[in-house]
């Protein structure tokens, strides 16, 4: 009986590991490219987010701000400096409770630097 019951539940653990979601956006302008991962299942949802900009002279960049709006959801951040290969990498998980993205969430980005800003959607793929 006992054997019957730990193989229950060790099935029940299997399927619910395997009901998750994947799926990305991307776009990109003239000084940017974005790329959104998301990871969902029943009791999460996880999104990586790695902005790089496309210039070469990373340094001239200065500080970075950029807001990242899916439906009702914005999160952004301010005063970010690149990394050495000019990138910049977010992430963020959510519990069951907050509104998840679905895969044809439009995606907007908006970028400010150096008295610059650009605003691109990213895109399915």
């Amino acid at each position: 009986m006992l054997k019957k019951i730990l193989l229950l539940v060790g099935t029940m653990l299997l399927l619910a590991g395997c009901n998750t979601k994947d799926f990305s956006f991307s776009g990109e302008t003239d000084h940017w490219k974005g790329d959104l991962n998301v990871n969902q299942s029943s009791d999460f949802e996880k999104q990586d987010f790695v902005l790089k900009y496309k210039g070469n002279d990373v340094d001239s960049v200065g500080d970075v701000a950029y807001t990242v709006e899916a439906d009702t959801r914005e999160y952004g951040r301010t005063g970010v400096t690149l990394e050495e290969n000019g990138v910049i990498r977010d992430s963020s998980e959510s519990n069951p409770t907050n509104a998840k993205m679905s895969d044809d969430t439009e995606v907007k980005v908006t970028v400010k630097w150096d008295d610059q800003e650009e605003t691109f959607t990213l895109e399915r793929n």
